[in-house]
C-alpha cells in the first residue's frame, strides 16, 4: 500500500485504558498504519520501576491484579496478525472448549504488554502511567485527533462525553479464585477439564473457568439476599483488616453463603486450602446509547488575539468507545473478552479505511463522524448478538425459584433421591452431547458414570436440589451466526506490518512515585430538603468508610455540601490552590434547579468560570428538559443512584472488584490425620507453633560453607535449607507451600543462572508469582551483576541483585532485622 498525506504528520490517537482492549486496538492500528499514527495510552495500573521500566503494579505496589480466566474464541484470534497470535499464546495454549482457548486475563495483559514494547521503543506508541482525567493536558488543549475509551465499565471517557448507559438488568454473583500447585497429594489433584466442562454446562448455579484445571475462578450465581449476606460477611473481615479463612468455622461458620461457596468447591473438587480470594460481583448488563461522538474544543489563544478577532475558534475530534466502556455483557456465556477484542479490531480497521483512498493512506483532518457510521452499526449488531442473544438468556432464567425450592424439600429422603437422579441424568445428557461434538477437544479423556455420580455424592442434599432444579446452559438458544469484524471491515491479514526492529535500550524514565489520589466532591443541594438526595449522600459516605466498598484502595475521599451557586463559587475561590493540585480529583454534583430558579446551565457556567474543565453531574429525573446542558463537555446527567456513585468514585467496576483475601493457618498435626474426602477442616489456631525465619538457598550446600557459617553466627534462629537445582527448589516450594505462606520471615537466594537446566533468576521470580509468593523476599547472588543484566536487562522489581558478599549479608540482615 502506497501512502500520501495532506498534512505531513501522523494521526494522534489518545487511548484511555491499557488493558486487553486498549492494547489490542493499539497493536492493530499501528501494525496497519505504521508511521502514520502516533498512539498515547493512559493506564493507571502501570508504574515506572527503579530501572526506568514501565511495569504492571502488583501486590508490592498495593494493587490487586485480575485473577479471572477468560475464553478467547478462534474466530476472534484468527483476525489477529501472526505476531499477536504467536506472542499471546506462547506460554499457555490450552483448548478447553470447542473453537476456543482458555487463558488467564493476567497472562493476556502481560503478553500484549510485552508485544507492544517494540512499538514503544520505536516511538510509535507512548505509555503514560496514570489514568486519563479531566485535567490531563491532552484534554485541556485538545491536541489529538481521536480519543478512544477502552477504560472499562466505569469509563471516564464515556462520562466525560456524557454518553448515557442503558441497563438491561442486574444479577449478582461471587467469584472464588484458586491456585492448585503442580505437586499435591493425589487426593487434592484437580478434575480433568473435560469433567469441569460437563459439570459447568449442566446447570447455571456454578461455573468454573480455569487454566490447566489448576488456576482459575469458581463463579457462583447468587440471589440478592445471598449477595447481601456475602457483602456483610466480607465487610467484617475488611473492617478487622484480616483475611478470611474458609477452613476456620469460627470465622466462616456454616451460614448459607459460606455453605454455598464450600459446596461449589466440593462439586468441582477444589480444595479450600488453595483458595486465595473471594470476590462479590454485581453484573449490570448495559450498553452505551452511542459509541461514536464528536467533541469540539476551543483553541487556546492569547488575550491580544482574542480582542483582535473577537470570536472563538474551535477544533473537533472524534471519540469512540470500545470494550466494556461501550457494552457490558454477562460473563456467564464467556463472551466479554471476545466482544471487547472484536470492537478493538473493528475500530482500528474503520480508522484505517477512513484514511485510505485508492489504496493509499491519505489523512484528512478533521475526521468526519459520517465515516464511522459502520462502526456504530457494527457495535449495534454486536450488542444485539451478545446482550439480547446471550446475556439476556441468562438474565431471564434466574435461579431464585430453584434456590427457594431447595430449602423446602431437600432434606426429605424421597426428594433427595429424585433430585440426585435428575442431576445425574442432566450430567449424562451433557456428556453425551459434548462428546458427540466433532470439535470436542477431550476425545482422549472419556468421563465415566462413576465420576458423574461422585460429583453428586460429594455435595449436601440442598446443593443437589439446587443443581437439579437449576436450568442448564441455554447453549442452543445462544448458538448461531457470529458478528464478525471482517464482514464489515475486510482486511488481508498478510498486509499487517512487522513489529519494528529497534536496537538499544528503551528510554529510561525516572521511577514512579505512587500518587495517593484524593477525590473531593462538591454537592450543591439547595435550601429545600430532599430526602432522596440526603439518603444518597449518606449512603456514599458510609460506603467510603467501608473498606470493601471503596472504589480506590490508593485514594482519600472528601465531600463538601453547600446550598447555593454563590456558596459553591466562594468555596472554590477559597480552596483554589487545594483543588488544582495534581493529586486532587475535583467534581461537582448539582440538582437540575437550585435556589433562585437557576438552571443547571447557570451552575456549569458559574463553576467553570472559577475552574475550567471541572467534571459536573446533574441529578434530575427531567432528562427531556436538560438537553442544552449536554452540549457542554464533561457533563453527566442522570437520575440513577448507581451512576452517581460511579461518578463520585464510590463504586468499582463490578466484575473486577478486588474482593477479600483468603489465608489459611494450617495445623500440621491435624493435617496429617485429615480425611482425603474432605476439602476443609477445623483447627485450633492457639496450638500452632511459631515458625522460625527460613532461608531457602538455591545452590549446592558445599558451595560456600564460610559464608553459611557467618550467616548462622549472626542469626542463630535462622533455618537454612539448600536446594542444588531449580527443579529441586520448585519441588520443595510446591510441597511446603502452605507452611511457607504462613512464615512471617521467608527469604530466598538464588544464582543468576542454572545453565544445565536453562533457567535464570527470572524463572525463579516467575515461579514465586505462580505460587502467590510474590511478596516474599528474593535475592540473586551472582559473580557479575553487570554481565547478568546484559543477559536479562529487565529484572523483576521484587528481585535484588548483588555480586559482593557485603551485599548478600546486608540483604539477609535487612529482611531479618525486625
Amino acid at each position: 500500500m502506497t501512502s500520501t498525506t495532506e498534512v505531513n504528520r501522523p494521526i494522534i490517537v489518545v487511548v484511555s485504558g491499557g488493558g486487553p482492549v486498549g492494547l489490542t486496538f493499539s497493536l492493530h492500528l499501528t501494525m496497519m498504519m505504521g508511521k502514520h499514527v502516533k498512539i498515547i495510552i493512559y493506564e493507571g495500573r502501570w508504574f515506572v520501576d527503579q530501572q526506568g521500566k514501565i511495569r504492571w503494579q502488583g501486590e508490592e505496589e498495593g494493587r490487586t491484579r485480575r485473577d479471572q480466566v477468560v475464553t478467547l474464541q478462534d474466530h476472534v484470534i484468527e483476525q489477529m496478525p501472526e505476531y499477536i497470535k504467536e506472542g499471546l499464546f506462547q506460554n499457555i495454549n490450552e483448548r478447553v472448549w470447542p473453537t476456543s482457548r482458555n487463558i488467564p486475563i493476567r497472562e493476556v495483559e502481560d503478553r500484549l504488554f510485552d508485544l507492544i514494547q517494540p512499538f514503544v521503543r520505536s516511538g510509535q506508541i507512548e505509555l503514560i502511567t496514570e489514568n486519563l482525567h479531566e485535567q490531563s493536558e491532552c484534554l485541556i488543549k485538545g491536541n489529538f485527533d481521536i480519543l478512544v475509551g477502552a477504560d472499562g465499565s466505569n469509563s471516564f471517557v464515556r462520562r466525560y462525553c456524557n454518553i448515557q448507559m442503558i441497563s438491561e438488568g442486574l444479577e449478582y454473583a461471587c467469584g472464588v479464585a484458586y491456585n492448585i500447585p503442580n505437586h499435591v497429594p493425589s487426593s487434592e489433584e484437580p478434575l480433568h477439564q473435560a469433567l469441569n466442562c460437563i459439570l459447568t454446562i449442566s446447570q447455571t448455579r456454578y461455573l468454573v473457568n480455569s487454566s490447566t484445571s489448576r488456576r482459575g475462578y469458581l463463579n457462583i450465581r447468587l440471589v440478592q439476599d445471598e449477595y447481601n449476606e456475602l457483602q456483610n460477611r466480607l465487610e467484617i473481615f475488611q473492617s478487622r483488616k484480616e483475611p478470611l479463612d474458609l477452613l476456620d468455622f469460627n470465622k466462616c461458620p456454616q451460614s448459607p453463603i459460606w455453605t454455598i461457596i464450600r459446596q461449589g468447591l466440593h462439586f468441582f473438587k477444589i480444595p479450600s486450602n488453595y483458595v486465595f480470594r473471594v470476590v462479590p460481583i454485581e453484573i449490570n448488563v448495559r450498553h452505551a446509547s452511542i459509541v461514536v461522538r464528536e467533541l469540539r474544543y476551543e483553541i487556546n489563544r492569547n488575550e491580544q488575539e482574542i480582542r483582535k478577532h473577537d470570536e472563538k475558534k474551535y477544533k473537533t475530534a472524534l471519540v469512540f468507545l470500545a470494550g466494556d466502556a461501550a457494552m457490558c455483557v454477562h460473563f456467564w456465556p464467556g463472551r466479554g473478552m471476545n466482544s471487547g477484542m472484536k470492537s478493538a479490531i473493528a475500530l482500528a480497521r474503520n480508522i484505517l479505511r477512513s484514511c485510505t483512498i485508492n489504496n493509499s493512506i491519505n489523512i484528512r483532518r478533521p475526521f468526519r463522524f459520517l465515516d464511522f457510521l459502520d462502526y456504530e452499526g457494527f457495535m449495534a449488531r454486536l450488542r444485539a448478538r451478545e446482550q439480547q442473544g446471550r446475556s439476556l438468556r441468562v438474565l431471564i432464567n434466574p435461579i431464585d425459584i430453584s434456590v427457594e425450592a431447595s430449602y423446602y424439600y431437600a432434606h426429605l429422603n424421597h426428594c433427595y433421591e429424585k433430585y440426585t437422579k435428575n442431576l445425574i441424568r442432566k450430567l449424562q445428557e451433557t456428556r453425551k452431547r459434548l462428546e458427540a461434538n466433532p470439535e470436542w477437544p477431550h476425545k482422549s479423556r472419556l468421563i465415566t458414570d462413576d465420576e458423574l455420580q461422585f460429583a453428586s455424592k460429594c455435595i449436601e442434599p440442598q446443593a443437589v436440589a439446587q443443581l437439579s432444579l437449576a436450568n442448564p446452559w441455554p447453549t442452543r438458544e445462544m448458538s448461531g451466526v457470529e458478528v464478525l469484524a471482517e464482514d464489515i471491515f475486510p482486511y488481508d491479514c498478510k498486509k499487517f506490518l512487522p513489529a519494528p526492529t529497534v536496537t538499544g535500550l528503551s528510554l529510561q524514565r525516572p521511577p514512579s512515585t505512587m500518587i495517593r489520589y484524593s477525590f473531593h466532591i462538591l454537592w450543591i443541594i439547595g435550601d429545600k430538603k430532599i430526602e432522596s438526595i440526603e439518603n444518597l449522600i449518606k449512603d456514599i459516605q458510609n460506603s467510603q468508610n467501608t473498606p470493601t466498598l471503596s472504589t480506590y484502595t490508593d485514594c482519600d475521599y472528601e465531600m463538601t455540601i453547600v446550598k447555593t451557586i454563590e456558596d459553591a463559587q466562594q468555596w472554590i475561590k477559597t480552596n483554589q490552590e487545594l483543588i488544582q493540585k495534581p493529586h486532587i480529583r475535583f467534581k461537582v454534583v448539582t440538582r437540575w434547579k437550585t435556589p433562585n430558579d437557576k438552571a443547571a446551565i447557570d451552575v456549569i457556567r458559574a463553576i467553570r468560570s472559577e475552574i475550567s474543565q471541572v467534571s459536573v453531574l446533574i441529578w434530575t429525573n427531567k432528562l427531556d428538559e436538560i438537553q442544552a446542558a449536554l452540549e457542554f463537555p464533561n457533563v453527566t446527567v442522570t437520575n440513577k443512584k448507581f451512576e452517581v456513585k460511579e461518578f463520585v468514585g464510590g463504586k468499582q467496576e463490578a466484575q473486577w472488584n478486588a474482593g477479600c483475601r483468603v489465608s489459611h493457618i494450617q495445623n500440621n498435626e491435624m493435617s496429617s490425620h485429615t480425611s482425603s474426602s474432605s476439602n476443609f477442616r477445623t483447627h485450633d489456631t492457639s496450638r500452632i507453633p511459631s515458625l522460625k525465619p527460613l532461608l531457602l538457598w538455591i545452590v549446592r550446600p558445599e558451595n560456600d560453607p564460610k559464608t553459611t557459617n557467618e550467616i548462622k553466627k549472626n542469626h542463630p534462629t535462622l533455618e537454612i535449607i539448600f536446594k542444588s537445582t531449580y527443579k529441586d527448589a520448585e519441588e520443595y516450594l510446591n510441597k511446603n507451600l502452605r507452611e511457607i505462606q504462613e512464615r512471617e520471615k521467608f527469604i530466598t537466594i538464588c544464582q543468576g543462572c542454572y545453565r544445565k537446566e536453562d533457567k535464570y533468576f527470572t524463572d525463579v521470580a516467575q515461579l514465586f508469582r505462580n505460587l502467590n509468593l510474590g511478596t516474599k523476599s528474593l535475592g540473586v547472588y551472582t559473580k557479575s551483576k553487570t554481565a547478568l543484566l546484559e543477559q536479562k536487562p529487565d529484572p523483576p522489581k521484587s528481585v535484588e541483585i548483588f555480586d559482593e558478599l557485603s551485599g548478600l549479608l546486608a540483604f539477609i540482615n535487612r529482611h531479618l532485622k525486625d
